[in-house]
């Protein structure tokens, strides 16, 4: 049962994590930027050689990431889901949570939207509860502990 509700609570981390992805994370006057067109932006931040690619490769892969993780706990593989959900925490909390330090500027013309960062952060930190939560409950066995079936 608690394996369940980790896979539950680690699908609904999930979702709202790659919605998370799709809010607004940056505005400029009154346009406002999610992670992926900040993301084409990256020529501007001096990250448009191998480096640029590599941070657009990952962050572009954290959707696919998370669908599998859900595909994964559907077919009955909650380790495996699980494990790959603390992978998706790692990555999508991280740069959720260092977009959400620097955010906050109202004053400024160009900064950080909260909205996107902080739905990020708060969907991978339930998705990594999910996956501890299933990667710590136990399993059935057939043979209780005093031996008896």
């Amino acid at each position: 049962m608690r394996r369940t509700w980790g896979a539950v609570l680690g699908v609904v981390g999930l979702v709202t994590g790659v919605a998370g992805t799709f809010l607004p994370w940056l505005r400029s006057g009154s346009v406002t930027r999610d992670s992926y067109e900040v993301l084409a932006l990256r020529g501007f931040a001096g990250l448009d050689g191998p480096s640029g690619e590599v941070v657009r490769g990952v962050w572009v892969g954290v959707t696919p990431l998370a669908v599998c993780c859900v595909v994964l706990w559907l077919l009955r593989l909650p380790r495996i889901a699980a494990c790959l959900a603390l992978l998706f925490g790692t990555i999508a909390g991280t740069v959720a949570a260092l977009a959400a330090v620097q955010g906050g500027n109202e004053g400024s013309l160009v900064g950080i939207s909260l909205i996107g960062p902080v739905v990020t952060l708060g969907g991978a930190v339930l998705g990594v509860a999910g996956a501890i939560t299933v990667l710590t409950a136990k399993t059935r066995t057939a043979i209780s502990p005093g031996g008896a079936p």
